[in-house]
């Protein structure tokens, strides 16, 4: 899971600059940006759905203090709120992509930025090592295969690609190797190209952190 949190926290903190990065008035390229706000705030809200359905019931089951699960599961209700500040700027900034409309925007993204980070910093503190303590693989699963679920079946190699540009070189394998062959075998021969198109029209260059193609045998 540190390995997608990393990806939130990369992909998050580039926002208030590629909203600041628009040309005044360019609503084409205003929609690129908020198209790809808007599948991150989405994946990071079933991230945290996931947790609320399938990690934080369990656990306030299973621990004695359970004073840090509920101060993260209040940091999610803040996120939640910060997130729909921002869709709702991001959807008046489509339209008219006005710098004015935009600063407003960055300013929340930012926020949102912050707010994350130190509930990332928590959850991997503490959540994740009282998880390794009273979850049984099971239910492990269950938490992963909820966030998952929620990726478009269209998305899901250029999705692979964002974590994996987040990742170190021995993440990136670690992470390839968990999934099944033919998935990684999609990545290889297409999810590679797909992810770095997708990198180039929402970031305006190549992708500077190489991803490999990982590795394919059984």
């Amino acid at each position: 899971m540190v390995i997608i949190h990393q990806c939130f926290r990369d992909q998050f903190a580039a926002l208030p600059t590629l909203i600041h990065s628009i040309p005044d008035g360019d609503a084409t390229r205003a929609g690129v940006v908020v198209d790809f706000l808007t599948e991150l705030t989405t994946a990071l809200h079933y991230h945290h759905v996931a947790e609320d359905e399938a990690l934080w019931p369990v656990l306030l089951g299973r621990v004695k203090d359970t004073s840090a699960i509920l101060s993260m599961e209040e940091q999610h209700e803040r996120i939640g709120e910060l997130i729909d500040l921002a869709l709702g700027q991001a959807s008046a900034f489509r339209t008219s992509a006005r710098s004015r409309r935009g600063d407003a925007l960055a300013d929340t993204l930012t926020s949102l930025s912050t707010a994350l980070n130190e509930h990332l910093d928590d959850e991997e503190a503490i959540a994740l090592p009282l998880a390794e303590r009273h979850l049984t693989i099971e239910e492990w699963a269950l938490v992963g295969e909820i966030g998952h679920a929620s990726i478009p079946k269209n998305r899901m190699l250029v999705i692979l690609g964002y974590i994996l540009h987040s990742a170190t070189p021995d993440q990136r394998t670690f992470f390839l190797a968990q999934n099944p062959l033919a998935a990684r075998l999609a990545w290889k021969l297409l999810g590679k190209r797909k992810f770095e198109a997708d990198y180039r029209r929402v970031y305006g260059h190549p992708s500077k952190n190489a991803v490999s193609a990982g590795p394919t045998s059984r």
